[in-house]
């Protein structure tokens, strides 16, 4: 525990030495009181390790400040201590009175000293002590004096000349105005303390190297991840310069700069370091600066673990320019045209049929352009409602509705920040959402669901839609505002029917993938030959019906060897199946309808989002329908 000595030149009663101690009862400081002790030297053997503020006065004050590294308090004496003095001074019978202080003691001279007729008083300060011992030698030599009242030293110095010499005592108030500067001072200590040890614990947790110096470049904190990186600073003491550890010119430029460098490349120790320096302002004033090493190569392994987390996470564009398996000089010329769209960073609007591969450019865009080490992020707006929209889009704050998880979640659009965000199917938002959107857009932040500050995002905007928009927006579907915002860039993605000459080799590539999914190797000998029938179909799914049909193609083959014959088997089986549907007649008209997608959805072969995708509806949509039968 912290303790407040008091080093007076008088004693205390019982009383006032209980009165103090239960000042202190609800503080974390302990009080102890001793006499002086003459010499002053004596008084240091009384300062112990606790000992954290020292209270006194006159000579052994100024000597304790100054062979102390102690906060010192000083015990003043007013005019009301010393004309009480005076007072019982001169009852006693003396009338010539000199008063001795040490400098700074008492100040209010010219208050007390006066001349009442047979009462006479004479004030002097001094600062050395071999004066005043002689100068009260010479006072009883000349007898102009009858008492002398005094700190201790001069009435010491007074009884040993055989001259009546009285102590001035500082009332209760004032030492209690001591003591409570004195807990002043600690508490103001333990402050500084506190936030020195907050600092450094701060430094402690923060993975780089950190270095903290004063106003004089002297070195204040560091962490132990820069004594790692400077083995110097271990022997470094607090009086330690900073250029006494750096000896990097270009390092003590950037400290003497006195402005906001950030990852300034720097040489150390035959290390490549990212160098931030942060100089720090009180009132205008430069007060010292921190400055912050990480290694380069920490740098970057940190860079592929972000970059593996994202990719974990599924913030990625898995394909590229390479994947997209064309013959068709016309779609060779498209995806040249999204290459070169790439290099911008102008919102692109994808046109296609489902199944056409909307996504597959959107992200290989993505992966050619300057963002393809940000995220890609992807979302079917068809799937949700407006309020889901919201939320999925802009995030929301904590307890911004019933469900929310606990701290609030980010928005899609605060994780594409940097990246792109590829909204499929925008011709299924909602158009009241539409105005949310196109103000997101425009303002470039987005504000979470509850929240109440607006969020900076940077995000390249990729859209896809399986209709017309001109059509939608016509009809008032579609803000025509909103389409301008979305469509600088425009690729419009030709059916597989309208490229027959793709069907094959993107036959090839998904038979390819399905065996090696299936862990089933089928041979072919000639794949133009076996897989020609494939040109007979329409293949109004597109790349993703064809995609389907060799899945199933791997599965149920008859054999080991794919020839035409067995293909066009498969072909006719698919046709018959899918050929016609039975319903029962019902009185309601929406109990048949249901029945009609439930058929349907029975004979398709391919997933929910699938079917969903084929027949240009909503999952919501879909499970609306199937609803009524149950």
């Amino acid at each position: 525990m912290k303790e407040i000595l008091v080093i007076a030149p008088f004693d205390l009663t019982d009383a006032q030495i209980v009165k103090m101690e239960n000042s202190l009862k609800e503080l974390p400081y302990q009080f102890r009181f001793m006499e002086t002790l003459l010499p002053y030297e004596k008084n240091l053997d009384a300062i112990s390790p606790s000992t954290s503020a020292i209270v006194s006065r006159g000579g052994l004050g100024e000597f304790l400040r100054s062979h102390t590294s102690i906060p010192f308090i000083k015990i003043p004496v007013t005019p009301y201590d010393l004309l009480r003095s005076i007072t019982s001074v001169y009852n006693k019978g003396y009338q010539r009175i000199q008063v001795m202080f040490f400098a700074g003691i008492f100040n209010d001279m010219d208050f007390i000293e006066c001349d009442f007729g047979a009462l006479q008083i004479k004030i002097e300060s001094y600062r050395d002590q071999a004066y005043a011992k002689e100068h009260i030698k010479q006072l009883t030599k000349r007898k102009t004096v009858d008492a002398i009242i005094g700190d201790r030293f001069a009435t010491d110095a007074g009884n040993e000349a055989t001259i009546p010499s009285f102590l001035v005592k500082s009332g209760e108030e004032a030492l209690v105005f001591a003591v409570e500067q004195a807990i002043e001072t600690l508490n103001i200590q333990l402050e500084e303390e506190a936030k020195t040890k907050e600092l450094d614990s701060i430094l402690q947790v923060v993975p780089q190297a950190v270095i903290n110096v004063d106003a004089n470049d002297n070195i204040k904190m560091f962490n132990e991840q820069a004594k790692h990186i400077f083995p110097e600073l271990k022997e470094a003491l607090p009086e330690f310069n900073y250029t006494d550890i750096f000896k990097s010119k270009e390092l003590q430029d950037q400290l003497k700069a006195r402005t906001i460098q950030r990852n300034i490349l720097t040489p150390i120790n035959n290390q490549q370091m990212l160098v931030t320096t942060t100089p720090i302002f009180s009132n205008d004033m430069y007060v010292g600066a921190i400055q912050v090493f990480e290694r380069l190569a920490d740098f970057q392994k940190l860079e592929m673990k972000i970059r593996k987390e994202v990719y974990k996470k599924g913030l990625t564009a898995k394909h590229t320019f390479a994947d997209i398996v064309c013959e068709n000089k016309e779609m060779k010329r498209l995806v040249s045209e999204a290459a070169a769209f790439s290099r911008s960073e102008g919102s692109v609007l994808i046109y296609g049929e489902t199944g056409t591969g909307k996504e597959l450019f959107a992200q290989s865009i993505h992966n050619a352009s300057d963002r393809h080490a940000q995220p890609f992020v992807s979302l079917n707006c068809g799937a949700l409602n407006e309020n889901l929209l919201e939320s999925e889009l802009f995030g929301y704050e904590d307890g911004a509705f019933t469900g929310a998880l606990k701290g609030g979640r980010a928005g899609l659009f605060e994780m594409a920040h940097e990246g792109t965000l590829f909204l499929d199917e925008i011709n299924e938002m909602p158009r009241s959402f539409q105005i949310k959107l196109l103000r997101v857009l425009q303002e470039n932040e987005v504000r979470r669901v509850g929240g109440t500050k607006n969020i900076p995002i940077n995000v390249r905007i990729i859209c896809a839609t399986n209709q017309p928009m001109e059509e939608l927006i016509r009809h008032g579907k579609f803000k025509e505002d909103l389409y301008y915002r979305i469509s600088t860039l425009t690729l419009d993605l030709l059916p597989l029917r309208d490229r027959k000459e793709d069907i094959i080799p993107l036959a090839t590539v998904f038979l390819n993938k399905e065996m090696e999914r299936e862990n089933r190797f089928l041979k072919i000998n000639d794949a133009k030959s076996a897989l020609r029938p494939l040109l007979s179909m329409r293949w109004d799914g597109n790349a993703r019906e064809l995609q389907n049909f060799m899945k199933r193609l791997v599965i149920t083959y008859q054999g080991s060897v794919i020839t035409a014959d067995g293909v066009h088997l498969l072909l006719n089986k698919a046709k018959k199946k899918s050929g016609e549907v039975t319903i029962p007649i019902s009185t309601s008209f929406k109990e048949m309808e249901s029945h009609l997608w439930a058929q349907l959805y029975s004979q398709f072969n391919g997933t929910k989002e699938e079917f969903c995708n084929h027949y240009k509806i909503s999952q919501t949509t879909l499970w609306r329908k199937l609803s009524v039968q149950k």
